[in-house]
């Protein structure tokens, strides 16, 4: 029984071994169309817009006060930790004075400014190239949509595969004044 589900499980992996070649590994056809005419490998140059995130670093004022001097006012008093039995924590104490004062201001307060760096994020797009090796017909060769480049662009490297290369330069557009 065992040795039976174990055949049933090397069966199966290689069936979706076999599957998985059939439809990754196409060697030969068309990566578009999936046709089986002579294609052959062709480096696509494709331009994509990557973001980019920019840092902007700049300030904001905030204003506020600063009182002038202030005089002692009356003195209060008041006992805390007056009951004898544990609180909730089970801490036993023993009463407590607790003074303070009032504080009285005298004078008006002083307005300030101050500055407070912040950061702000900006994110652009902008154009970006890379190469792509596909295995193309000749019908989807003719068809396929290919980056147009301006001369002052700096291309990415050619990849190294046994393709022919497809991409247009476009001529720079004259600068009016």
């Amino acid at each position: 029984m065992r040795r039976d589900n174990r055949l049933n499980l090397v069966l199966a992996t290689a069936l979706l071994f076999c599957a998985a070649s059939l439809v990754y590994g196409r060697e030969g056809f068309c990566s578009h169309c999936g046709c089986n005419r002579a294609c052959e490998k062709i480096c696509r140059l494709v331009c994509e817009d990557k973001k980019v995130e920019v840092i902007c670093w700049g300030y904001q004022c905030e204003d506020f006060c600063v009182p002038g001097p202030s005089c002692r006012g009356c003195k209060h008093c008041e006992m805390v930790c007056e009951e004898c039995s544990p609180n909730a924590d089970g801490v036993h104490s023993k009463p407590k004075p607790f003074v303070w004062f009032d504080w009285i201001p005298k004078r008006g307060p002083t307005i300030y400014t101050r500055t407070k760096l912040m950061k702000k994020i900006t994110s652009k797009k902008v154009p970006s190239y890379k190469w792509v090796v596909e295995d193309l017909c000749e019908n989807c060769e003719a068809n396929a949509p290919c980056a147009s480049v301006t001369p002052d662009v700096e291309l990415p490297p050619v990849p190294v595969a046994d393709a022919r290369l497809k991409y247009e330069i476009t001529p720079e557009e004259p600068v009016t004044k």
